[in-house]
């Protein structure tokens, strides 16, 4: 099956179809500070004439890496994670870079820390409605720090709203050669956050077209048995609304 004039956007419906609680964060290169060896250390002496004039020795600083400055750098999988009360959360930040001694967590994001461990992984149950964030430190095995704050978002309510099922779908044969039809599927809305439509034929993506249309013909279209054919919004950032649909007969 293919819709006429379409942009090649069935593959694209197939992949809208997933969804995360969390979004990935990029993991961290590891920096490694190599340190030379005593013997290859030099010794500062009166070698040059600005040195035993007394003439000050200028120092050059390089900046470095957050983990070469501190020792540590920590890291958490996602950039965010969200749920419903009572549900638990689980922050693991076992992958942070260096030597770590010290997890602290301010779960709440108020500024004291409410947990303190040795363990780089903690589950926390978020048991009343919270959105802000959480703060965790870390503290290598030579006293040096590093803060990473993660948004945090507990709620009953959805992040987005989903979009409403589209209204009065109905499927016409417009012509029937050797058992393949085209048809022309239309549906009715008024939603004005529905940036995409998507027509399914049984499930499969048949594609898309842009939000103000509501109509479109679909070429090469086998119904040897009952065809199920679904509509369903999408916002620009991928999110998919509800479904509705009708059923195309076989053979008719």
């Amino acid at each position: 099956m293919k819709a006429s004039a379409w942009t090649a956007a069935a593959a694209a419906l197939l992949i809208l179809t997933g969804c995360a609680d969390g979004v990935p964060s990029g993991h961290p290169t590891p920096n490694t500070l190599e340190v030379s060896p005593p013997s290859a250390v030099p010794t500062v002496g009166p070698t040059s004439s600005a040195q035993a004039s007394g003439a000050p020795v200028q120092a050059i600083t390089i900046p470095l890496g957050k983990q070469k400055q501190t020792g540590v750098e920590a890291w958490l999988p996602v950039s965010g994670y969200s749920g419903a009360p009572g549900s638990e959360i689980t922050y693991d930040a076992s992958e942070s870079v260096g030597v770590v001694v010290k997890y602290e967590w301010d779960l709440d994001g108020d500024g004291s820390y409410d947990r303190t461990t040795t363990d780089p992984v903690l589950k926390h149950r978020y048991n009343a409605a919270f959105e802000g964030v959480m703060i965790l430190r870390v503290t290598g095995i030579a006293g040096g720090t590093d803060v990473l704050e993660t948004p945090v978002r507990i709620s009953t309510t959805p992040l987005y709203q989903r979009l409403a099922a589209p209204l009065n779908v109905q499927v016409e044969v417009l012509s029937t050669v050797g058992g393949i039809s085209e048809v022309k599927v239309s549906w009715e809305s008024n939603d004005p956050a529905v940036y995409r439509w998507g027509v399914t034929l049984d499930g499969f993506p048949a594609g898309v077209v842009d939000g103000s249309t509501r109509s479109v013909n679909v070429t090469e279209v086998h119904h040897e048995e009952d065809v199920l054919v679904e509509v369903l919004g999408l916002t620009a950032d991928g999110a998919l609304g509800e479904r509705a649909g009708t059923t195309l007969p076989a053979g008719g």
